[in-house]
């Protein structure tokens, strides 16, 4: 599956207009255009980017984090070079098409433990990723960034540790160049914004919606409260313990008036990271203001995501039953939800119709007219994501 090809009935359930629509997934795909686990588009996360979850805020960085920073920003000429010219010749979506092959399960296993490494302890390899212009320049089996191809050349037997870890170190260095790359064009438009009048058509009926209306000013107490629901929702669902060393941003958000005033689509998304790590445990939580509102959770990383398999339609179909009974007794254990009025799966489908492959089928339940979408993993057999009105409030108030 391509990490950023979207289930079409994930915007159906959502229900956003679509020239908003497609502004995001231009957005997202230029600016996340890295194989990054911790932004796989399931039904929650979607809506939680909907929503925008963008800023990054920290409890504090480590000394380890500093010196990955350090490494990649202290690049030579000769590496920044390179990095523009891959940059510039990029015509995929995902690290594993700019590889000759995929990881197997073993290497990307070894993978993801070293690439916390790099970025968590400062572990990185003896020698940096060999960059050519032609496939000549090297030996067959050789490990290099081969321009004329533009793609990784990798041996065809196991990658040992160092060459992992150079393949963690090209994808660190090649995710800044492009981070900078974007840095510079927001600059620029914005200087554009500055030097004339904004000639942005909107649909007539939004009346000029913009995003300093949707993101509002929050209170420290606000702040301090929604961190608090999320701490303890993580814990008792997953338990899982935020400490101080995590990441971690809160925002407010208000896109009432994108349905009809709905107050359900006013709250707090709050992001806690664990690392920068691209593959670090990650979770993406909407409190609603008013408990009755919509409520949204998303789980990434190698601790939910740490098997390559992905399945057909088809051959996920064998999983639904399994996966059912799952959510089912989620739903019941955590929110005393029964047995569903109906329900449907997606996850097989981009936005072109396109049949796609997935480690997770996505549940949409429906419940005396109430929607609730529920992500569950074929391979760890967890729920990675579930989104639905009046969740707090039915956790909260059993």
């Amino acid at each position: 599956m391509r990490r950023d090809d979207f289930s079409q009935d994930v915007f159906t359930n959502i229900n956003i207009p679509d020239e908003m629509l497609d502004d995001l997934v231009s957005d997202l795909k230029k600016g996340r255009r890295h194989a990054d686990v911790r932004f796989r588009y399931s039904s929650a996360i979607m809506a939680l980017i909907i929503l925008g979850v963008v800023g990054l805020g920290s409890f504090g960085a480590s000394a380890a984090y500093m010196t990955y920073k350090n490494r990649i920003r202290d690049m030579s000429e000769e590496e920044k070079a390179d990095y523009a010219q891959e940059l510039s010749n990029d015509e995929y979506n995902t690290s594993s098409e700019v590889r000759v092959r995929d990881l197997t399960q073993s290497e990307y296993e070894r993978y993801l433990e070293l690439e916390d490494a790099y970025y968590k302890d400062g572990v990185f390899p003896q020698n940096i990723l060999k960059h050519v212009k032609t496939l000549d320049e090297i030996a067959p089996d050789e490990l290099a960034f081969v321009e004329e191809i533009n793609k990784i050349n990798m041996p065809e037997g196991e990658l040992t540790d160092e060459q992992l870890l150079q393949l963690i170190d090209h994808q660190a260095k090649y995710i800044y160049t492009l981070e900078q790359n974007a840095e510079k064009e927001t600059v620029a438009a914005q200087s554009e914004d500055l030097s004339g009048e904004d000639d942005t058509e909107w649909p007539e009926d939004w009346d000029e919606p913009f995003m300093d209306d949707v993101i509002f000013e929050i209170t420290p107490e606000e702040e301090a409260e929604a961190k608090k629901i999320a701490f303890d929702l993580l814990k008792d669902i997953y338990d899982e313990t935020i400490t101080d060393s995590w990441y971690c941003s809160v925002s407010g958000n208000d896109f009432s008036s994108f349905y009809d005033g709905d107050e359900a689509w006013i709250g707090y998304d709050v992001e806690i990271y664990e690392s920068d790590a691209p593959n670090a445990t990650t979770y993406q939580i909407t409190i609603p203001r008013k408990a009755s509102g919509i409520m949204m959770v998303n789980c990434c990383g190698r601790k939910y995501y740490s098997d390559l398999k992905e399945y057909t339609r088809q051959e996920a179909e064998a999983y639904v039953d399994e996966g059912k009974k799952a959510v089912c007794s989620f739903l019941k254990e955590r929110f005393g939800l029964g047995e569903p009025d109906s329900y449907e799966i997606s996850g097989f489908k981009n936005l072109e119709d396109e049949d796609i492959t997935s480690s997770e089928i996505y549940f949409h339940l429906n419940y005396d007219g109430e929607d609730i979408s529920v992500d569950w993993n074929i391979n760890s057999k967890q729920i990675t994501g579930f989104a639905g009105r009046g969740l707090l409030a039915k956790m909260t108030n059993p």
